[in-house]
């Protein structure tokens, strides 16, 4: 079987370029309108082409896109826009997962498998991180401002993943519900594309409530110690109470008190202070306050 020449089936250039060559594309308006603002991964069907747009999610806690492109695709070639040269760069490096491309929709729908391929080992890097963050709170370490701004960046990035694989659904359905130049060959791959999505995003799902579930185990743990002080301040408040009063009763010196005069006063308030404070957290221990 004979090789099949890749690179006359797509062609990459900038956006000025594209600009110039704008009059070879029916819809150049629309394409240009897209490229404007590459926020999201559309696609959309013409009479002869889909057009759209492809945003990758960083995987590290930069919050600029990790590749985006603006593609054209007709009935005989695809044509990528972007203007930092990382997907030309990287289409010549892969020629050998391209040897079996026989039209330029399979070379896209490779291109596409390719950016999700990693994304499975990404996760799970994710979710051992995650594993690491609930032994921290087990372990009394999840009490540092760290843990929590972690756990807030984990959940952000899954949030966008989410985001992200519900539109690549939505380029997959079209894809493979289309006529546009269509075999039962460029269908099934596309199904199968989308499965792969689906159980990518299935994973992004389940690791959202584990993050939720250690978050709602931290706060948990949060208030359980606020309840710990609060029954310690509790305790001492309600321990010096009594002394509190004793204080204030015979600081009033007025003329007529007693025990002013009295020549064991001083020892016979501090021997009932003292019953007091005992009687008192023998009483508590008793209840199991502390």
């Amino acid at each position: 079987m004979q090789d099949t020449d890749v690179s006359s089936f797509f062609a990459v250039m900038s956006t000025a370029e594209f600009r110039e060559r704008k009059e070879e594309f029916v819809y150049h308006k629309e394409m240009l309108h897209s490229l404007g603002s590459i926020r999201y991964c559309k696609a959309e069907l013409f009479k002869d082409c889909i057009l759209g747009t492809i945003r990758l999610p960083q995987k590290n806690e930069q919050k600029k896109a990790q590749l985006s492109f603006g593609f054209y695709l007709t009935g005989r070639k695809v044509f990528f826009v972007e203007d930092e040269g990382k997907l030309k760069a990287w289409i010549e490096k892969q020629t050998e997962m391209f040897q079996e491309v026989d039209t330029p929709k399979q070379l896209l729908l490779r291109i596409m498998e390719h950016m999700i391929e990693e994304d499975t080992l990404y996760f799970s890097h994710m979710e051992s991180e995650l594993d690491k963050l609930e032994e921290e709170i087990s372990g009394g370490a999840g009490r540092n401002n760290n843990f929590f701004t972690s756990l807030t960046k984990h959940r952000q990035k899954l949030s966008e993943f989410n985001i992200y694989y519900e539109q690549m659904i939505d380029i997959g359905e079209l894809f493979s519900t289309c006529d546009f130049y269509q075999s039962e060959q460029d269908t099934q791959g596309w199904d199968r594309f989308m499965h792969r999505v689906e159980r990518l995003q299935n994973h992004v799902h389940l690791l959202r409530e584990n993050v939720l579930q250690i978050r709602e185990l931290y706060q948990s743990m949060q208030d359980a110690r606020q309840n710990k002080i609060m029954i310690v301040i509790t305790i001492v408040t309600t321990i010096f109470l009594p002394l509190t009063l004793i204080t204030g009763w015979y600081g009033m010196n007025f003329a007529y008190m007693p025990e002013l005069q009295w020549r064991y006063g001083y020892i016979a308030v501090i021997i009932i202070s003292l019953f007091i404070v005992i009687a008192e957290i023998v009483y508590f221990k008793k209840k199991k306050f502390f």
